[in-house]
């Protein structure tokens, strides 16, 4: 494959992936008091953790619940739009991860609502989108190293794609 073909795919999935986050953060804003959604969620349900027919324990207690609750939406969107623009992506791949961790541990790491018709428990898809967002901000890291081109830096002449 060559490096610039890399560059860009990598470059689109860590765009899609902060587009996701914000929309995701706007969207729990909106519908923030429904019923049903995430200030309920989040005062009411029980932490899955592993899933597969675990009850459940909590929920969390108030204390923790609001501020979770409240800053949630509001941290989705900055990771977000910090992944979208390419900008302390280590940090904001960090908060997306912590995030992503945390709804594994609310919904549970095979949700009994699974992806197949019947219904089976599956892998939680929150697993395969932090495996997406940890390959993004590795590669934000080693790729100043590697001397991929970008539009910022044309290729050298030495350099093979």
């Amino acid at each position: 494959m060559k490096a610039t073909t890399l560059h860009t795919t990598l470059t689109a999935t860590r765009i899609l992936l902060g587009v996701f986050f914000v929309l995701s953060g706007i969207a729990n804003y909106i519908h923030f008091h429904d019923s049903g959604a995430l200030l309920e969620t989040v005062l009411t349900q029980k932490l899955k953790l592993w899933g597969l027919g675990f009850g459940g324990v909590g929920p969390l207690p108030p204390l923790l619940a609001l501020p979770y609750a409240y800053l949630l939406p509001a941290v989705e969107i900055l990771a977000g739009i910090l992944f979208v623009v390419n900008r302390w992506t280590t940090y904001a791949g960090a908060l997306m991860l912590l995030m992503l961790f945390s709804f594994i541990v609310a919904f549970g790491l095979f949700p009994a609502a699974g992806l197949f018709p019947n219904n089976e428990s599956t892998w939680d898809k929150n697993v395969f989108i932090m495996v997406l967002v940890w390959i993004c901000v590795v590669w934000e890291e080693v790729k100043p190293q590697l001397a991929i081109p970008t539009p910022e830096r044309p290729a050298s002449p030495t350099l093979r794609n």
